[in-house]
């Protein structure tokens, strides 16, 4: 060695002490988050055993993905002399980049307890305002933190001080210390770390964990993947809102409705009130998981049925079956928000994400009007974001990780509460959401086993068979008692489920008949709702406002969906990572991603849309548009908070 330089081998040591302890610094911050309370009581994460390990593991890829420049700057001076301040100055440049992520981590960590959501260039370009920081709710929220305000200064302030001088003294002993590491560990250092996770990241299958659980350098990436277009007002915005306001009614039989909010075009206030209800509903909501019309023995005619019980039950006097209700596609938040808040979802981004736009859902509603909404949720809530909805919109969130996603254990639980809740003599929302029935679709009692085990089309008829046994015995055990005349039953599927229809490979998203078409079903003794099969197009969209308009709540609402009890046609616009759907009067029109192309089905007599309509282009075109600047509309409104004003 010539000179007062070392050679870059030597300082290879140095920015691998300073990335490990950078991450570290983030098993640190994820251990604190983890292990406070929630802002508003109750665990961060219900089943954090599912979240925890892999938020570690993700966030050595960010820190490495940070020092990954610094690593490939000393190998490339692997042989040379380095001058002592050139050096210090990587040395530096590395600690404050690693520094400035965990001060980030520890944002986004409040950003994720408060709101759900991630700290990414769209949260900073949407809600990072002066006047939030002014604001005086805001600053009692952080200070009545259940998890304590202090806590926060420790994640934001002394983890990221304490990493400084911890980055101090290895710089300083990297000036004296002697030897180097040899080339293939440095090069081991370098890709063992970086590849696992990042091809764990990259091959994730569960976007919603991945969403939680990947360091914030990746949600800033994935965000931006996603593009931020729709923070933008669209240049024919107002053209836009016209034509929907136009289209919603001129599909609806009920026209006494005016649209006041030229900046929130979904609100509509009604022109005269209800009549008054003499004796209040009870409402029960069943969400059954990926229950496909194709497999439902009373719409499909699948035989034999894997859903006696629901055939037998939409039969029933009592019941409006709905034979052509369609979901708005994968995944379960879709279907919940659609029959919660009749709300069609972003057409990139999960629905639950927009934590801070306000929505107005059907159990805020009711519990208005003094009833008790609960809910009792067989799956995770936490997984795909909807817990803070849920804890919103209900009085009390019943969960089941104990359950092991068994669907009975909780439908009877519920059962036993439910009986409660109607002998209390309050009006009562009881909500239940199914989960067994979920990819891969694994048996649940051998008994109820009706195909093999080799594919997931054989497979799901099995579990849809335990589901609808389930079903049977939930609604057995409730229907007899003396509250149960008034009370009105909902049973929906939250999605359809592609088994490889249509050329598409099992499993992807798809917007064709099979991944949307669910049974709807509506049971009870109103002498408002219609009875019988019912073959008119309609969606999970409609779900709220009938309820509505069937338990006489007739007030401002930002809702897209019609009352079923007073309605005209039913067009349906979805646009879904790519793939768009437009379905109105007589037409159906599906674009695919992968080559542009738009398939036209008459939707009257190709329900199924096996036989796409030949020589119509310009008209499928035409409905692929429709769908795109529907979309565009929708986009807009969700990310920008102009679905509705709180009152």
């Amino acid at each position: 060695m010539s000179g007062t330089g070392r050679l870059g081998r030597d300082h290879f040591p140095v920015a691998f002490r300073l990335a490990l302890g950078g991450w570290l610094g983030c098993v640190l911050l994820q251990l604190i988050l983890y292990a406070r309370p929630g802002p508003y009581g109750g665990p961060f994460l219900l089943e954090w055993e599912r979240y925890l390990g892999l938020s570690l593991y993700f966030d050595l890829l960010g820190t490495w993905l940070l020092s990954a420049p610094f690593f490939l700057a000393w190998l490339g001076l692997w042989r040379r002399e380095v001058g002592p301040r050139p050096a210090t100055a990587l040395h530096l440049a590395q600690a404050l980049l690693l520094g400035a992520n965990l001060v980030a981590s520890a944002l986004d960590h409040e950003v994720l307890r408060f709101l759900g959501t991630r700290l990414t260039f769209s949260f900073l370009a949407t809600y990072a305002r002066p006047e939030t920081l002014r604001d005086d709710l805001f600053h009692e929220v952080l200070a009545e933190d259940e998890g304590g305000a202090g806590w926060t200064l420790v994640a934001l302030v002394l983890i990221p001080l304490l990493f400084g001088a911890c980055a101090a003294l290895i710089v300083a002993r990297g000036r004296r210390a002697g030897g180097s590491a040899p080339l293939w560990l440095a090069l081991a250092v370098i890709l063992v770390p970086l590849a696992a996770p990042a091809n764990a990241w990259l091959k994730a299958s569960s976007q919603f964990r991945l969403r939680r659980t990947e360091p914030v350098i990746l949600a800033f990436v994935s965000d931006l993947g996603l593009g931020l277009g729709d923070l933008q007002r669209p240049r024919d915005y107002e053209a836009l809102a016209a034509a929907w306001r136009t289209r919603w009614l001129l599909e609806s039989d009920d026209k006494g409705w005016t649209f006041p909010d030229p900046e929130r075009p979904y609100l509509r206030v009604p022109l005269g009130p209800a009549a008054p209800e003499a004796e209040a509903w009870n409402v029960i909501y069943i969400q059954l998981e990926t229950l496909r019309g194709l497999d439902t023995g009373f719409l499909g005619g699948r035989s034999p049925s894997p859903t006696p019980f629901l055939d037998s039950f939409a039969s029933r006097s009592g019941t409006a079956a709905y034979t052509r209700a369609s979901s708005l596609g994968m995944p379960t938040i879709n279907g919940l928000f659609a029959s919660h808040c009749s709300i069609t979802p972003h057409s990139s981004r999960f629905i639950t994400g927009f934590t801070a736009t306000a929505l107005y859902c059907f159990p805020e509603a009711l519990r208005r009007r003094g009833y008790r909404a609960e809910m009792f949720n067989a799956g995770d809530s936490d997984w795909d974001n909807s817990t803070i909805w849920l804890s919103r919109w209900y009085d009390r969130l019943w969960r089941f990780p104990e359950a092991g996603q068994k669907d009975r254990p909780v439908f009877r639980a519920a059962a036993r509460r439910i009986r409660a809740l109607g002998r209390s003599g309050r009006p009562f929302l009881a909500s239940l959401v199914s989960v067994s029935n979920h990819t891969p679709f694994l048996g649940r009692e051998p008994g109820f086993d009706m195909a093999g085990s080799a594919s997931p089309s054989e497979r799901i008829l099995n579990t849809t068979r335990y589901t609808d046994d389930v079903l049977r015995e939930f609604v057995g055990e409730i229907e007899g008692e003396p509250w149960f005349g008034r009370t009105l039953l909902v049973i929906v599927g939250d999605h359809g489920f592609n088994l490889g229809e249509h050329a598409v490979p099992s499993g992807q998203l798809s917007l064709y008949r099979e991944s949307l078409w669910v049974p709807l079903l509506i049971a009870g003794a109103h002498p408002r709702l219609p009875k019988g099969r019912i073959g008119d197009p309609v969606s999970l969209l409609d779900v709220a406002p009938t309820l509505a308009d069937l338990l006489g709540l007739r007030e401002p609402v930002p809702w897209q969906g019609h009352s079923l009890a007073a309605r005209g046609g039913s067009s349906l616009f979805v646009v879904q990572r790519g793939w768009s759907l437009a379905e109105t009067g007589a037409w159906s029109a599906v674009a695919r991603p992968a080559d542009g192309k738009v398939e036209l089905f008459d939707r009257r007599r190709d329900w199924l849309q096996r036989s796409p309509v030949p020589g119509r282009d310009r008209l499928a075109l035409a409905l692929a548009r429709r769908a795109e600047a529907a979309s565009r509309l929708n986009d807009y409104l969700l990310r920008n908070d102009r679905v509705w004003r709180p009152r």
